[in-house]
């Protein structure tokens, strides 16, 4: 980089460089030279190091890594495909933390007065159509297929009275979700010469199936918000980002509600951010320039700690920015430290945007104050909660713009039911529009529309 220039050589007296991140700090992920050690001594005293005892530190990140890593197995397909077919509808009861398996369609019944009585999920009693009920709820619980048959089936039978359109329109929406584009060309035709009137248009940010020609449009990849402090309990978040990578062309980052930071949740956070690099995905940091300021608050230039993980990280933060400048500055203060150089700074590949820019892609077009909402809600969905009290806060009526809103997880539904109706129950005025037909029945199912309002999506 030239700044090295600066030092001469510096004998090291005592010690041997910190116990550091798995991934070696020199670019081409050796072990990092020494000032002035010549290449023999520096193989040599690398053996050394490589044989002496790891940090506690590092140990703990290693310990929590590898607890992560074992919860990663997968049936192999044979043995999936066996357990499906066995499996019965399950919960696991906690926080709201449901889980759904429904194979069968004529379980589907059965599940909704389970949940009814188990108290974790109240399903709403209407007169809607069972098919409607069963078909949204198969759809929120990622059983697409068979939500198709059910719909394809009462279509056919041409016996839902009122509710004919819109089991149509879930059908149409499904179709444009699963990347379905033919079969949804197909049923439109139908639509039209059926009910007389224009059928729904192609919208090509609903589709969510990975084989689509569409990609996803920017601000519109999954996200994984981290709050409070940066450390060793952050292991949920980083299974979420992994998951997310193996399934998702790009993958948005938020700490904008991060408090404070350690060195084994900068070491996790570290080998987690190499790892997704490696993967090839777009990589969008919301909040990271603020979290390099955490950061910084730890760091002391000359004091030795037991890892260099803390470093590292706001090293690879300020790379992954392209802040070059600052990227050399704490380069200097780093082998000031540690009498180890760095790897030179070379402009990253990912994409990366800030909180600020984050919040600019999220302003709904039309000019409105609504909150945009995310493509799917799934998990937790405090960080979702926070966005629409402080929204509500603000505006009364509080609209959720829900046009690029895909899908509600089953569990997450609960969750947001529960929170809605706090707010609502505080007096504040919430209402969701632009929802997809699917995504609709599935906030009638759970009761969500009766404590907000509900717009569907006009066709």
């Amino acid at each position: 980089m030239g700044i090295f220039s600066l030092f001469g050589k510096n004998n090291r007296p005592n010690g041997t460089p910190p116990a550091d991140d798995k991934e070696a700090a020199a670019a081409d992920n050796q072990a990092p030279v020494l000032f002035g050690e010549s290449p023999e001594r520096h193989a040599n005293s690398t053996t050394q190091r490589d044989g002496a005892a790891r940090s506690t530190t590092t140990m703990k990140i290693d310990a929590i890594e590898s607890e992560m890593s074992s919860e990663f197995v997968h049936l192999p397909p044979s043995s999936k495909a066996s357990a499906d077919i066995d499996s019965t509808p399950t919960t696991t009861q906690g926080p709201l933390t449901t889980q759904l398996t429904l194979p069968v369609m004529s379980r589907t019944t059965e599940y909704l007065d389970d949940q009814s009585r188990s108290g974790s999920i109240e399903v709403s009693v209407s007169d809607t159509p069972e098919v409607i009920e069963e078909a949204a709820v198969l759809f929120a619980s990622d059983q697409s297929d068979i939500a198709e048959v059910l719909l394809l089936n009462a279509i056919a039978e041409n016996n839902l009275g009122s509710s004919t359109h819109i089991v149509w329109w879930m059908l149409l929406d499904l179709y444009q979700i699963t990347g379905k584009q033919q079969e949804f060309d197909n049923l439109s035709v139908d639509f039209a010469n059926k009910f007389e009137t224009s059928p729904p248009t192609w919208i090509d940010i609903m589709t969510l199936d990975p084989q689509a020609k569409t990609q996803e449009k920017t601000g519109t990849s999954p996200a994984v918000a981290f709050s409070g402090k940066l450390d060793a309990n952050i292991g949920k978040q980083l299974e979420r980002a992994q998951k997310l990578s193996a399934t998702h062309p790009a993958v948005r980052l938020e700490f904008t509600r991060v408090s404070a930071v350690d060195p084994i949740g900068c070491g996790l956070l570290l080998r987690m951010l190499k790892k997704l690099q490696k993967s090839g995905l777009d990589l969008t940091l919301v909040g990271a320039d603020e979290l390099a300021d955490k950061i910084r608050q730890i760091l002391q230039v000359g004091r030795r700690d037991e890892t260099a993980a803390p470093w590292l990280l706001l090293l690879e933060i300020l790379h992954l920015l392209n802040l070059e400048q600052a990227y050399e500055d704490a380069s200097i203060d780093y082998s000031i430290t540690f009498e180890v150089s760095p790897p030179p700074f070379v402009a990253p590949h990912a994409k990366i945007i800030t909180a600020a820019e984050d919040n600019t892609q999220n302003v709904n077009l039309s000019g409105s104050s609504s909150l945009l909402m995310p493509i799917l809600i799934e998990g937790r969905t405090e960080e979702l909660l926070t966005k629409i009290q402080t929204h509500a806060i603000a505006h009364s009526p509080a609209i959720m713009d829900c046009s690029r809103l895909v899908r509600v997880d089953f569990s997450a539904a609960g969750e947001l039911l529960n929170g809605l109706a706090l707010l609502a129950g505080s007096g504040n005025a919430i209402e969701f529009h632009n929802v997809n037909h699917l995504v609709t029945a599935l906030f009638k199912v759970v009761g969500i529309q009766e404590i907000v309002r509900v717009v569907p999506r006009k066709n």
